[in-house]
């Protein structure tokens, strides 16, 4: 039996190890986008800081555009290939490619070069989350996907948290390169877990070719009811990524945090002209901590509502006659009714999340 087969067997706390290796892996790659994305800001445009490449806000908004583009649509398209071609086959070019675009920016300083390992570390996220999130599909279900997808969130977000005082560690003690250089090593941490990490079957059509996976994943992305979706969520993500976009640059230029800096440890904060002042992504590290500390207990939530459902409507019939009151069965049968629909269209979203995407009609 090998390593891999040895620990596909075990469980911790109800779910595979697995489960808890594909969460490991998140978290490291996590660690290393977040060192380097709550930063980067600074790094691009803040005319004060001797050792960043001194851009336009307009060179700015064109570098994180693009990144934009390439990190965040271009999933919907390699998903398919991931299903094609093997989940972990795609998060090993994906570990790779983010490593390379973290090398490139760490040490190409004009617009055109830093651009273009912006472009490569992008388009290496791309592939990481079809990949990863399909192996992690595989290990949950619907007895345990409520809190599974919980966990791993919070794991993410574990990670995020640390990068972010991490990343002033590095900058300040030892310089720009240390932070790009850092995230490299932090991504390159995932090849030890993908050597002992055994693949998962996406039971997709293995003969297909590049462009019929393109054509396929095309015709799904086109369904009415998942362009809503796209649209509701691109509406939450416009608001979100300013968070990284324009808060560093804001902090740093306009808020005095030297009333709080002082209770703070003193790494978190940084000697300026107007005193010590708290670096910009100790504050917005205020976001994954509320997220680490909030997830679990959302999701146990969560979970409690949708088993208490059915119960609910049942308490209501019977306080209804306990009480006197005229029971309306017909009222009940219709709100049973909406119920178990609404159950049984969870039931076939869960069902048709587990297809692989590249074998959905």
């Amino acid at each position: 039996m090998t390593t891999a087969d040895s620990l596909a067997g075990r469980t911790l706390y109800g779910f595979r190890m697995r489960y808890w290796m594909l969460c490991g892996i998140e978290m490291f790659e996590r660690l290393a986008y977040f060192t380097v994305r709550s930063v980067v800001a600074v790094y691009i445009m803040q005319a004060d800081d001797p050792g960043g490449l001194h851009l336009t806000a307009a060179d700015k908004g064109t570098i994180f555009a693009w990144w934009f583009v390439f990190q965040s649509v271009l999933p919907m398209f390699t998903g398919g290939y991931a299903d094609r071609y093997g989940y972990k086959k795609t998060i090993f070019f994906s570990v790779t490619m983010n490593i390379i675009g973290f090398i490139m920016m760490a040490y190409l300083r004009t617009f055109w070069g830093f651009f273009a390992g912006v472009l490569v570390l992008a388009t290496g996220t791309a592939f990481f989350k079809p990949g990863l999130q399909g192996s992690l599909a595989q290990n949950l279900d619907k007895t345990n996907s409520s809190v599974g997808w919980g966990i791993f969130y919070w794991i993410v977000n574990v990670g995020a948290f640390i990068a972010h005082p991490l990343a002033g560690v590095l900058q300040v003690g030892l310089g720009w390169k240390a932070v790009f250089l850092g995230s490299a090593a932090f991504t390159a941490c995932n090849y030890l877990m993908l050597f002992t990490f055994k693949d998962f079957d996406s039971k997709a059509d293995k003969t297909e070719g590049p462009l019929h996976v393109f054509m396929r994943t095309l015709k799904n992305i086109l369904e009415p009811r998942l362009l809503a979706w796209l649209g509701i969520m691109s509406c939450f993500w416009l608001m979100m990524y300013q968070l990284w976009d324009l808060h560093p640059n804001f902090l740093t230029d306009w808020v005095d945090s030297s009333s709080v800096a002082g209770f703070l440890p003193e790494f978190m904060s940084k000697s300026t002209d107007r005193g010590m002042q708290v670096l910009q992504q100790n504050m917005l590290a205020l976001n994954s901590l509320l997220i680490v500390i909030c997830m679990i207990p959302v999701s146990w939530l969560v979970r409690r509502a949708a088993d208490s459902r059915g119960h609910d409507l049942w308490n209501a019939h019977r306080n209804r006659r306990h009480s006197g009151c005229r029971f309306d069965q017909q009222r009940l049968g219709l709100l049973v009714r909406r119920d178990l629909l609404q159950r049984g269209r969870n039931a076939h979203r869960s069902q048709k999340e587990r297809v692989p995407r590249s074998n959905r009609a």
